[in-house]
Formats: C-alpha cells, structure tokens, sequence
C-alpha cells in the first residue's frame, strides 16, 4: 500500500467522479484507475461502486475513509514535525473556515502568516461550520475557524472571539434612523438570511422564537455578501455579524439587536488528540494578532 493510493482514493471519495480528481491530482485518469484497482486488490474489498461510467463510494469504501483521513492528517504532522526543525522552511497547513471569516478575519493573517512562512503552502477552504467539524474528524483539515460549542465530541474548541448579529439597512431604509431594536420589532420586516444548513440561521430562528415572532423572510442566499447587495434598494434587509457589517458602512446602516441579543462565539477548532502542528499553531497566533488588532469585536 503507497501513500500515493491512499490520497487518491480520498480524493475519489470527495468526489466520486475520476475527471475532477484526476484534474485535481494532476494525473491521468488511467493512472488513478489503475491506482484505485492496486488499493481494492490489496484490500480485498470493493471501495467504489461502478455505476455505468460512474463512481458511487460504497459502505466499506465510507468505513474507510475516515481512517484514510486521519492517517494522512497524521503522517503530515509528522512530516510538519520534521520542518519545525528547520524553521518552518517547507510544509502544508490546511484550515477550513466559515464563509463570513473567510471575506473579514482571515485574509490578513493568511498574508502575514506567508510572509513570515514563506515555504508553507496554506490552503483555506470556504465551509459550512457543520462540514469542518466534519473534516477535522476525518483528518481533511489541520485546524477549523468556526464556531462554539461544537455540535461534534470528537472536537476541541478554544474561544476566539464573540461578536454581535445586526440590522443592516440601506441608508433609504425606513429602520435607517434606528439605532437598536428588540427582536420583536422585526416581524412585519422583510428579510433576507442565509438559509437553514448554516449555524447563523439556526441561532437567529432560536432568537426569533425567544422573541415569539415568526419573521417575514422573503429571500434565502447563501452568502452574506450576496445578502448585504441584495440590501441596496432599500426594500429587504438581513442580519448580519458585526464584522460584516462594519465593511459596509456607507451604503447601510448597523442596527443593535436585543431581547434577546443575537450573540456567536467564533473558536479555534481542533480534532481531539490529533497532533498540533507548529505551522497550525503559528497561524492560530496570528489569528489571534488579527482579533486583538480589531479589539472592538473581541
């Protein structure tokens, strides 16, 4: 068994279509056939179903999987634990991030981070926080930004930061001259929100059924920034996290929401008894540089 057999098969199970990982891979479709076939005969187990001309990942193949993840993950903490000897002078760092830290926390520490690592290759992966819990399991990602508690034991959290959920209004809203409002005062307003698979959501239908309202949500889109645009005409308006709404303040106005305040608690995440990588711990210090640098949302 290679290592090389192992990567593809992981890559396979993501997407069950040998074009995208051969792509992905940057190898022959043959190459990965053939790679595939050595691992089942070696196995002696059937990892994918063949359905026509395509791939369906079968139950020893999802048995598996998991523990391919975590093998991986581990061989290159290993790998990383060799680098931190030299410095950290060659690596990689793979870190799943929800998609409204990707647009505001982490650019900045990814910037910082490469330039005082050049030689770790990062790779950042814009997920549903429900997913990187997910990936950490299954030892896809090095570390996950994200939110806590966790909906997963297997995952420990450290606190990161808190930040409020806000009004965001066009400046020709007519809540634009609203400097707070009670929850309840939303439930003839027409929203937009991200849809019911994010954890944001969930927590603003708990917030909403604190306040006993049944909002009026005219749209679903799953970006906030496509919400925030949906916002110009100065018809809809959504909730946003503060940060968001921060890098909008010309065009709209933020409103402070209470009774009950809306309230996340961004966190580091990490798989439980993996092993810690210098390059993941030193992003997750930069991280942290960045949330202090913005001591408004700490």
């Amino acid at each position: 068994m290679e290592l090389r057999q192992l990567r593809y098969f992981l890559s396979l199970a993501e997407t069950e279509h040998l074009t995208q990982s051969a792509q992905a891979l940057f190898i022959t479709q043959s190459t990965l056939s053939h790679g595939l076939r050595q691992l089942e005969d070696e196995l002696g187990t059937v990892l994918f179903d063949r359905i026509g001309r395509g791939l369906k990942i079968s139950q020893a193949g999802l048995a598996y999987k998991s523990f391919v993840g975590r093998a991986i993950q581990e061989l290159e903490a290993g790998r990383m634990a060799l680098a931190q000897l030299n410095g950290l002078q060659s690596g990689t760092l793979t870190v799943g991030v929800i998609p409204t830290f990707m647009d505001t926390l982490v650019p900045a520490a990814v910037a910082h981070f490469s330039a005082n690592y050049p030689g770790i290759r990062v790779s950042i992966r814009d997920l549903r926080a429900d997913l990187i819990e997910k990936h950490l399991v299954s030892g896809q990602l090095d570390v996950g930004i994200a939110f806590h508690p966790t909906q997963h034991a297997d995952i420990d959290a450290e606190h990161l930061f808190s930040e409020q959920l806000q009004l965001l209004v066009s400046v020709d809203h007519r809540l634009a001259k609203r400097r707070s409002l009670r929850m309840q005062d939303l439930k003839n307003v027409p929203l937009c929100l991200l849809p019911k698979s994010f954890a944001t959501r969930r927590m603003l239908d708990e917030a909403f059924k604190s306040a006993n309202i049944s909002p009026e949500i005219r749209v679903e889109m799953e970006s906030v920034n496509a919400l925030i645009e949906a916002c110009k005409t100065g018809t809809l308006a959504t909730i946003v996290p503060e940060r968001a709404a921060s890098m909008n303040q010309t065009q709209f106005r933020a409103i402070s929401l209470h009774a009950p305040q809306p309230l996340r608690h961004a966190g580091i995440l990490w798989r439980k008894g993996a092993s810690r990588s210098m390059a993941a711990q030193a992003f997750v210090q930069e991280l942290g540089s960045q949330t202090q640098s913005g001591s408004k949302f700490s």
